[in-house]
């Protein structure tokens, strides 16, 4: 992920009279810390949350610079990148709430559908279709887009004897994933079945 330079416009900073404080926290906490004075300087860690140095010893120590980067770095989640320029003698405390890193979002919300299909199926068999086809018409909102789930919603049809719908979501299954066999021997066998045809 690219740098992302933010402003801080919501950190907390009070003047006063001693030396001027640094202090990081994260949601997440012990989330890693690292310093640079531009974008072209390699990082150097200054070490995890909760964090907090006298900033002048900072500044001196690791960039020498009144501006500097800060990147707030763990596993599983989007780096937070910011900008910072010293200005006066000021205490800077700065709050973080970390993202979860999108590709595991979506890993954990496909966990979730695959054991929500589980438990669908074991409806299925046990001839609850009602709930089975409720529980998937709320899946086919969020995951609609996946082949399995029309083609599960199928078969619950025809558990069910509701052959037109049946055949109705055997063709959007198989026209969602036509490599999905599955679904369009099933789409063949029921359009023969009703005596009708189509060229999906």
């Amino acid at each position: 992920m690219g740098w992302k330079y933010l402003i801080i416009l919501n950190i907390l900073i009070s003047s006063n009279i001693y030396a001027s404080q640094i202090e990081i926290k994260s949601e997440p906490s012990e989330t890693e810390i690292f310093i640079a004075a531009n974008a072209n300087e390699k990082p150097m860690k200054l070490g995890k949350t909760p964090f907090k140095q006298d900033l002048d010893q900072l500044i001196s120590t690791y960039v020498k610079e009144n501006t500097f980067i800060l990147t707030l770095k763990r596993k599983g989640y989007e780096p937070y990148n910011v900008l910072f320029t010293k200005t006066s003698s000021v205490d800077i405390n700065l709050s973080v709430n970390l993202k979860v890193d999108e590709r595991i979002s979506k890993v954990k919300e496909h966990d979730k559908m695959m054991i929500e299909l589980f438990n669908i199926q074991k409806l299925i068999r046990s001839r609850n279709i009602t709930d089975a086809l409720a529980k998937l018409s709320a899946l086919e909102e969020k995951f609609g887009q996946f082949s399995i789930v029309s083609e599960l919603k199928a078969t619950a049809y025809y558990k069910n004897k509701d052959i037109k719908n049946s055949l109705s979501y055997y063709r959007k299954a198989f026209a969602l994933n036509p490599d999905n066999s599955d679904a369009y021997k099933m789409k063949v066998y029921l359009e023969k079945k009703l005596g009708v045809y189509s060229d999906i």
